[in-house]
């Protein structure tokens, strides 16, 4: 029989398995026509500055995401057709939109899942057509720490946020909140957007609000 020692040593560590989902989400991308990197460095320095329970989230939620995609085109269908490639996520976890967003959502939108922690588990294909970012760096830092924008425009999103989590937001909102500069902190590319926020709303397991999603417009500057 194994002993368990050997066993643990042949059961790829945290790193190990966070770099191997990376480049697998990499190549699935790549058949979308898309260039993601995988990282910037193979050792992996911002998925290692997370703690354990941390990396254990970083590396669920890529799993998740990966097989996402792996289900879709197993399926026969393009992970550009938002509005399924969409679905099909919401319906991993058992997430439930408003009725109607479904019918205001547009080709053109940048889609964004987020959980009632605010840790954001979903983008659509749009979002990473426009993002300079590594696999790495979206999986491993917060978002706030990934993008700014004018603290004005911060708050009133935050805001909304918390509406969204507290139920305070029946359907489907549609923004006002206009156009406005959003840029990339520290990727390689430092690419800088105009962006419009156009719909968002709560996410629901069983009747509990468990989310919610944003769509954006995105224009590169």
């Amino acid at each position: 029989m194994q002993s368990a020692q050997g066993a643990q040593k042949q059961t790829p560590d945290r790193v190990e398995k966070f770099r191997l989902l990376c480049e697998r989400l990499a190549l699935v991308l790549q058949k979308e026509g898309l260039s993601v990197k995988p990282y910037r460095d193979p050792a992996l320095p911002f998925f290692n500055q997370l703690n354990e329970n941390q990396k254990d989230i970083a590396l669920q939620t890529l799993k998740d995401y990966l097989e996402i995609c792996q289900e879709a085109h197993a399926e026969n269908f393009s992970l550009k057709d938002s509005p399924r490639f969409c679905w099909k996520a919401l319906r991993r976890w058992g997430l439930i939109p408003a009725s109607d967003f479904f019918d205001k959502l547009q080709e053109a939108d940048s889609v964004e899942v987020y959980t009632e922690e605010g840790l954001q588990v979903f983008r659509n294909l749009r979002f990473f057509e426009v993002c300079t970012y590594t696999l790495e760096e979206l999986y491993s830092l917060e978002w706030w720490k990934l993008y700014g924008r004018e603290e004005s425009v911060t708050r009133d999103l935050f805001s909304i946020s918390l509406d969204l989590i507290n139920g305070r937001i029946a359907g489907t909102l549609k923004f006002d909140t206009g156009k406005h500069d959003l840029w990339e902190l520290s990727s390689e590319g430092m690419r800088r957007f105009v962006v419009e926020p156009r719909h968002a709303c709560s996410l629901r397991r069983n009747g509990e609000i468990r989310g919610f999603l944003f769509t954006t417009t995105v224009d590169c500057l």
